[in-house]
């Protein structure tokens, strides 16, 4: 019987040695994760305050900036200077076999060449032809509205007129899209517009886009030309288009 009750104390004795390590190694595993907590605390602190910091930095530059544009708009307006031309060339080609010559190949070339020119900070800005849009753009710090403004395209004797919406507006720095009727684009206003009367930007060989101000004065003008030619190609020869 004192054995048994021996054996009992000694398991009691082994457990509680164990509970006080256990909880020795809870106080310890508490005390670095409070310091860890402290530690991240700092650091977020420091963060904070690293951000704000570049907030304010941030802040003075974008005055500074915006005073410099507003400068730089006021003495192109004051000296009627307007932003440089843009120009280009795109080349396409289309090969087909000689009969006669099997080693050599006809390439039927089409080169588009196109110029852009505006005296208004709100242009055309792109013209695509794969997805069929006119962009125009908004290079200004307030928002445009577009009523009364138009955009013409002039293809030989045919004239096709666009008016924007009276509500359409363009904000600062964005870009709206006038899609033509069978580019398969979603009337999405303020910044996606469908023109559907027009079949294709891009659908003739002589091409003009003017776009109207509300005063129905030109603001910028998107000019292309389109030329083919035949070029023959040796063998092996894989030339098929390249942009200029």
């Amino acid at each position: 019987m004192l054995s048994k009750e021996k054996n009992l104390q000694d398991q009691i004795k082994r457990f509680q040695e164990l509970l006080q390590k256990a909880e020795q190694d809870a106080l310890e595993t508490d005390a670095q994760h409070q310091k860890d907590l402290d530690r991240l605390d700092r650091q977020i602190k420091s963060l904070l305050q690293d951000y704000s910091d570049l907030m304010d930095v941030k802040v003075t530059l974008d005055m500074e900036i915006s005073a410099y544009r507003k400068l730089v708009q006021a003495e192109e307006t004051r000296l009627h200077l307007t932003p440089s031309p843009k120009s280009g060339k795109v080349r396409s080609a289309l090969s087909f076999g000689e009969a006669e010559a099997p080693s050599r190949k006809r390439q039927r070339v089409m080169e588009e060449s196109f110029t852009t020119e505006t005296n208004s900070h709100v242009s055309i800005d792109e013209v695509s032809i794969e997805h069929d849009f006119v962009g125009i753009k908004n290079m200004t710090e307030k928002e445009q509205g577009m009523r009364g403004w138009t955009l013409t395209k002039v293809s030989g004797d045919e004239t096709l007129e666009y008016k924007f919406p009276s509500k359409a507006s363009i904000g600062p720095g964005q870009m709206i899209k006038v899609f033509s009727g069978n580019s398969g684009a979603t009337h999405n206003p303020p910044l996606n517009l469908v023109f559907k009367k027009l079949d294709s930007w891009a659908n003739s060989v002589d091409l003009e886009i003017r776009l109207k101000n509300s005063e129905g004065e030109v603001v910028s003008t998107y000019k292309a030309k389109a030329e083919s030619s035949t070029e023959y190609l040796e063998e092996g020869d894989q030339r098929a288009c390249s942009v200029m």
